[in-house]
């Protein structure tokens, strides 16, 4: 089974060696909140995580290329608008 995390978590340990830090690579925690964003319940996520997801998302969208679509487009594609 493939490894989650391309690269190991590195810890940050306070003077009583408890870990009060975890730093993960930008790729790994790209991962970590579009894993969040597939399977959270969204009212639930605190704003700042809420705001990652997006952004992650939104460079995920741009990396895709492509032209824009406008949200009464697409939603008249699904037949969810009037």
């Amino acid at each position: 089974m493939e490894s989650v995390l391309k690269r190991p978590p590195r810890l940050v340990q306070d003077d009583q060696g408890d870990v009060v830090e975890v730093i993960l690579s930008y790729d790994d925690y790209a991962r970590f909140l579009r894993i969040l964003a597939a399977h959270a319940d969204w009212e639930t996520l605190p704003p700042y995580l809420q705001d990652a997801i997006d952004r992650v998302l939104a460079d995920d969208a741009v990396a895709e290329g492509g032209s824009p679509s406008s949200l009464r487009a697409l939603l008249r594609e699904t037949s969810e608008a009037p």
